[in-house]
């Protein structure tokens, strides 16, 4: 399991050492954070950028030691009565500023006739992505009249994509096609199990063999990667419910029939009571993506996605490349 060769869902299932969670839904790093961070800059105290947004001054310290924190860096160091940059801070600034023009020009346009965004995703993302996503915008003021397609799974995002019944897909799965991919972030995969499985608080791929597990249906895209990752590593795994619906699987747990693999991203959505969380060792992420048509220049499809890749691109770990 350890290595380059470490198996993967697809192309889009990896280990390695990225200790976050990363994405428009991660609550520890959002839009409002940068502001902090920037005004700080500006204002060259914390106090004084707090005083600057209107808002309490510990709540904005505790907001940025947050962020350094998620981050794994500082971004400030004291000088006196004020706060300077470190080297880190300096380029995340950079980058924070930039994220921050998209989004009010976004603002711009939020009332113009051009502002409907029809997004697809699966119910999953709908609910663990999207959501969260047009509620981070609103915060910001930006109303955008959305509509959610709901989907089948990956390949038909990105059909419904490609056919141009949506401007934006949401993915969490690799798909070959003709559209352009952003990467948005990651997720962790963990194993959510009822309360007693004899298994260690962190396990391997190798612990699930004969563990009853929830998987997709047989035939679909989304078990056929499955099945391939878990050959590749060599177990087979003992399926004890079927279903395409990511409600039952939580369900199967709750009432103690089988454990299931779960994006952390989704954590918030996932009661904590009465179910086991476990990471895997060497740590597994999912990888998250928007897909659009190359040839759709709507103003707030296009301000949108430069601000999530511009996002995505903060956090430590993250992947740089623009779209591809």
């Amino acid at each position: 399991m350890e290595g380059s060769g470490a198996p993967r869902f697809g192309a889009d299932l990896h280990q390695g050492p990225r200790p976050f969670r990363h994405g428009p839904t991660r609550r520890a790093m959002n839009i409002q954070q940068l502001r902090y961070v920037v005004a700080t800059v500006e204002a060259g105290s914390m106090t004084a950028a707090a005083t600057a947004l209107f808002v309490a001054q510990p709540a904005l310290s505790r907001a940025v030691r947050a962020l350094e924190r998620e981050l794994g860096t500082d971004l400030f160091a004291r000088a006196g009565r004020g706060v300077v940059l470190t080297a880190a801070g300096e380029s995340f600034v950079a980058r924070a500023r930039s994220v921050l023009r998209s989004i009010d020009r976004l603002r711009d346009i939020g009332d113009s006739a051009e502002a409907e965004l029809v997004i697809a995703a699966t119910a999953t993302l709908q609910a663990s992505l999207a959501l969260p996503l047009l509620e981070e915008l609103r915060n910001q003021g930006i109303t955008l009249h959305t509509r959610l397609r709901g989907c089948t799974g990956a390949r038909e995002v990105h059909d419904v994509v490609a056919a141009g019944g949506a401007a934006l897909g949401l993915c969490d799965q690799a798909i070959d096609s003709e559209l352009a991919v952003v990467p948005i972030g990651v997720a962790e995969v963990r194993l959510v199990s009822p309360p007693g499985l004899d298994l260690p608080e962190v396990i391997t791929v190798a612990d699930l063999d004969g563990v009853p597990l929830v998987m997709p249906t047989a035939g679909t895209d989304r078990r056929a990667a499955l099945d391939r990752f878990y050959e590749a590593c060599g177990i087979t795994p003992t399926v004890a419910i079927e279903s395409d619906e990511r409600s039952v699987w939580m369900e199967a747990v709750l009432r103690g029939l089988a454990s299931c693999i779960w994006h952390s991203v989704e954590a918030l959505k996932v009661p904590q009571d009465g179910v086991v969380f476990r990471s895997f060792e060497p740590r597994m992420f999912q990888d998250l993506s928007a897909v659009h048509r190359k040839d759709d220049r709507t103003p707030a499809t296009v301000l949108l996605l430069e601000a999530l890749r511009e996002f995505a691109e903060l956090g430590p770990g993250a992947p740089v490349s623009g779209s591809r």
